[in-house]
């Protein structure tokens, strides 16, 4: 039997690019092709039983103003998650080990279940100390190989 993930995405270099010239406005953040993929892919598994596999998640370093530019612009990709941390909101960033155990603790989460996807590898080593997998996206078709690696899809 294959086991359930539960997937914590970054949103910077993972799903969006950021467009600082564009603040406050629709193009601030564009998404990233591949990035948005990976996400479906993760959204559309399901187990032997038909049911979902996976539970998804958002743990970004996004201000207040950058998190309600997401909600306002982006919702139909928001829709997708289980639940949804930003810095701005929670007060700890990453790669604060207290914002990792937030995000575990709110939602209940197993670290041992979790992996967590971001571009930054300070944040990748922190989520590993916690006892998460983690994978460092700087290539979108090595995150979905490793992502299938690990049975996700």
């Amino acid at each position: 039997m294959k086991k359930n993930h539960n997937i914590i995405f970054d949103l910077r270099d993972v799903i969006f690019n950021y467009h600082p010239e564009h603040r406050d406005t629709k193009k601030q953040f564009s998404v990233i092709k591949k990035g948005l993929e990976i996400l479906l892919k993760c959204h559309a598994a399901i187990d032997e039983h038909g049911k979902k596999k996976n539970k998804l998640y958002v743990l970004s370093n996004a201000s207040p103003e950058s998190h309600n530019n997401f909600i306002a612009y982006h919702s139909d990709i928001f829709n997708y998650f289980d639940g949804i941390i930003t810095s701005g909101l929670s007060g700890f960033s990453k790669p604060d080990a207290r914002a990792f155990y937030n995000c575990i603790d709110r939602y209940n989460l197993n670290p041992e279940d979790c992996i967590f996807i971001d571009d930054k590898e300070i944040n990748v080593r922190m989520a590993r100390a916690v006892g998460m997998q983690a994978i460092q996206c700087l290539d979108h078709d090595a995150v979905m190989r490793e992502l299938k690696d690990l049975n996700v899809f």
